[in-house]
Protein backbone atom coordinates (compact mmCIF):
# COMPACT_ATOMS: atom_id res chain seq x y z
CA UNK A 1 0.00 0.00 0.00
CA UNK A 2 3.00 2.30 0.11
CA UNK A 3 2.51 3.08 -3.57
CA UNK A 4 -1.06 4.24 -2.94
CA UNK A 5 0.10 6.39 -0.04
CA UNK A 6 2.63 8.08 -2.32
CA UNK A 7 0.18 8.60 -5.19
CA UNK A 8 -2.56 10.08 -3.02
CA UNK A 9 -0.54 12.01 -0.43
CA UNK A 10 -1.68 15.41 -1.78
CA UNK A 11 -5.28 14.59 -2.72
CA UNK A 12 -6.87 15.69 0.58
CA UNK A 13 -8.82 12.43 0.83
CA UNK A 14 -10.28 12.68 -2.66
CA UNK A 15 -9.03 9.29 -3.82
CA UNK A 16 -11.59 6.80 -5.03
CA UNK A 17 -11.72 3.31 -3.73
CA UNK A 18 -10.03 0.83 -5.99
CA UNK A 19 -11.51 -0.72 -9.09
CA UNK A 20 -10.45 -3.34 -11.60
CA UNK A 21 -11.56 -3.67 -15.20
CA UNK A 22 -11.06 -7.05 -16.83
CA UNK A 23 -9.92 -7.17 -20.43
CA UNK A 24 -12.66 -9.05 -22.23
CA UNK A 25 -15.45 -8.03 -19.88
CA UNK A 26 -16.62 -6.98 -16.49
CA UNK A 27 -15.18 -5.12 -13.60
CA UNK A 28 -15.08 -4.85 -9.82
CA UNK A 29 -15.54 -1.63 -7.80
CA UNK A 30 -14.94 -1.18 -4.06
CA UNK A 31 -16.54 1.43 -1.81
CA UNK A 32 -19.68 2.09 -3.88
CA UNK A 33 -22.27 4.01 -1.83
CA UNK A 34 -25.08 4.06 -4.42
CA UNK A 35 -25.91 3.36 -8.05
CA UNK A 36 -27.33 6.24 -10.11
CA UNK A 37 -28.34 6.16 -13.76
CA UNK A 38 -28.29 2.66 -15.14
CA UNK A 39 -28.57 1.27 -18.65
CA UNK A 40 -26.80 -1.42 -20.66
CA UNK A 41 -24.48 1.31 -22.03
CA UNK A 42 -23.88 3.53 -18.96
CA UNK A 43 -23.86 3.17 -15.19
CA UNK A 44 -23.18 5.95 -12.67
CA UNK A 45 -21.60 4.86 -9.39
CA UNK A 46 -21.51 7.12 -6.34
CA UNK A 47 -18.60 7.05 -3.92
CA UNK A 48 -18.25 9.08 -0.69
CA UNK A 49 -16.67 12.12 -2.40
CA UNK A 50 -16.97 11.46 -6.13
CA UNK A 51 -19.00 9.75 -8.79
CA UNK A 52 -17.89 7.66 -11.74
CA UNK A 53 -19.49 6.95 -15.10
CA UNK A 54 -18.87 3.50 -16.51
CA UNK A 55 -19.54 3.13 -20.23
CA UNK A 56 -19.77 -0.12 -22.12
CA UNK A 57 -21.79 -2.72 -23.96
CA UNK A 58 -24.34 -5.08 -22.36
CA UNK A 59 -23.52 -3.78 -18.87
CA UNK A 60 -25.37 -5.28 -15.94
CA UNK A 61 -24.85 -5.49 -12.20
CA UNK A 62 -23.77 -9.02 -11.40
CA UNK A 63 -23.43 -8.43 -7.65
CA UNK A 64 -23.72 -5.49 -5.25
CA UNK A 65 -23.15 -6.10 -1.55
CA UNK A 66 -21.60 -4.04 1.27
CA UNK A 67 -20.12 -1.49 -1.13
CA UNK A 68 -18.59 -4.07 -3.45
CA UNK A 69 -20.03 -4.04 -6.96
CA UNK A 70 -19.29 -6.43 -9.80
CA UNK A 71 -20.30 -5.49 -13.33
CA UNK A 72 -20.68 -7.86 -16.23
CA UNK A 73 -20.52 -6.84 -19.87
CA UNK A 74 -17.78 -5.09 -21.82
CA UNK A 75 -16.45 -1.94 -20.13
CA UNK A 76 -15.03 0.53 -22.64
CA UNK A 77 -14.52 3.56 -20.39
CA UNK A 78 -14.44 4.74 -16.78
CA UNK A 79 -14.32 8.44 -15.94
CA UNK A 80 -14.95 10.80 -13.09
CA UNK A 81 -18.37 12.38 -13.43
CA UNK A 82 -19.25 16.03 -12.89
CA UNK A 83 -18.87 16.52 -9.12
CA UNK A 84 -21.68 19.11 -9.14
CA UNK A 85 -24.16 16.42 -10.21
CA UNK A 86 -23.30 13.80 -7.60
CA UNK A 87 -26.66 13.79 -5.90
CA UNK A 88 -26.98 11.52 -2.87
CA UNK A 89 -23.48 10.10 -3.24
CA UNK A 90 -21.92 13.01 -1.30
Amino acid sequence: MRLYDEIFKNTEGMALSRYTVAVGGGGYFEGVKAVGDFSSERIVLFFPRASVEVEGVDLSIAKYCDGDLRLSGKIVGVRLADTEARGKGD
